[in-house]
């Protein structure tokens, strides 16, 4: 069951956190962090994928039980908040897609996914589109529109369009309300777009790429909803910013920007923060689990509004959790929170003041991807 709203902590006036009706609070979940009414407890907890390894206790016996300890892998944690960082599976969701490898969430909460490969000719008894707009419903995903084209990179405007990067120079639209694939005034000419961030200020920050002889140059470049060029970094590799494959982007509300700049031999990968004028991070993974055999490698990222940034690791089945600044504050197993598949994409949302993770997956022996939707504290 998807419940309407995930918890987030303690409220003021205290109340149940599932039902938000019932004032007399009597039991909290120390996984979940759920405080939750007598009825809430045996109906609607219960209905949580993992509930069956929660430790409920009851409210007056929470000074007598020491909250469990969580081993999420921070080599130096930043905080002393960092164990409240955790995920809880709400739903798990089958698509018919490879794998989801692109994910984007609307402000009217349906979501856009898809695998990102424009199939050609006439494909008899197929419903395979490279992209797809679905809404949730139940523990199914419904499928409002389909779209058999090329994808690298999705945003949401504030207008709630849809940006798409499809390895193109001009930037793609799907305006909200509507089936139609346009062309924007966004134009990385004569590089090809391969990712796109949309901004709280409403900038555009693309991603592209350009083959210069025998390599491969990478350019991020920021721009005004008009289209117009502000800074760009890595044109000029004199200087200290360069780029390989700028995969994906996301930025804080400081306006650093975050870049996962990929290897050419890979998913490896490092993750850029770009100041206002340079660099002044590259994280490159936690020695607890990157290493020669296990590198990193990061596939996507999202900013949170506690302004941290969530990296995905997918060979390593881990989210590595940064501050603004591109500091690991922890990493979780998405395996340990019941995803057995590899991780792919990730989207964050606000339902009312509450915080939900979806993840996107694929499964490595062949099968059909997944989503998961989950609920986030301490982030």
């Amino acid at each position: 069951m998807a419940l309407s709203k995930p918890q987030l902590g303690i409220q003021s006036p205290i109340q149940c956190q599932l039902c938000e009706q019932d004032p007399k609070i009597s039991w909290k979940c120390l996984e979940c962090d759920l405080l939750m009414c007598s009825a809430c407890k045996n109906n609607i907890h219960p209905k949580i994928k993992t509930a069956g390894e929660h430790r409920i206790v009851a409210i007056k016996d929470i000074k007598k039980i020491s909250s469990p300890s969580r081993d999420i892998g921070s080599t130096s944690p930043s905080s002393k908040d960092t164990a409240n960082v955790d995920i809880t599976l709400v739903e798990e969701f089958q698509t018919k897609l490879d794998g989801v490898y692109h994910l984007a969430i609307s402000l009217d909460d349906t979501l856009w996914i898809g695998d990102g490969d424009r199939k050609k000719g006439i494909r008899l008894f197929s419903s395979h589109t490279g992209l797809r707009k679905v809404k949730c419903e139940g523990n199914k995903l419904k499928v409002i529109s389909s779209f058999n084209i090329d994808v690298f990179a999705l945003a949401i405007t504030p207008g709630n369009d849809l940006l798409i990067a499809n390895n193109e120079p001009i930037l793609k639209q799907i305006k909200s309300g509507t089936n139609k694939v346009v062309e924007t005034v966004f134009n990385v000419d004569p590089y090809q777009a391969w990712s796109i961030y949309v901004t709280s200020k409403n900038k555009v920050i693309v991603g592209g790429i350009i083959q210069e002889e025998d390599k491969v140059k990478g350019i991020v470049i920021v721009m005004d909803h008009k289209g117009n060029h502000g800074k760009v970094y890595g044109e000029d590799q004199t200087k200290s910013i360069s780029f390989t494959y700028p995969w994906k982007i996301t930025s804080t509300n400081n306006d650093n920007i975050l870049v996962i700049d990929s290897f050419s031999d890979g998913n490896e990968g490092k993750v850029v923060v770009i100041g206002h004028e340079d660099i002044i991070n590259t994280y490159c993974g936690s020695p607890a689990i990157n290493t020669e055999d296990t590198p990193f490698t990061p596939t996507n990222l999202t900013t949170t509004p506690a302004d941290n940034v969530i990296v995905v690791d997918t060979d390593n089945f881990a989210l590595h959790i940064l501050n603004s600044s591109g500091n690991l504050i922890t990493y979780i197993s998405t395996k340990d929170k019941g995803i057995a598949e590899l991780p792919f994409s990730i989207g964050y949302t606000m339902a009312g003041q509450f915080r939900i993770l979806y993840i996107g997956t694929f499964a490595a022996a062949g099968d059909k991807g997944k989503l998961y939707k989950l609920n986030m504290v301490g982030c």
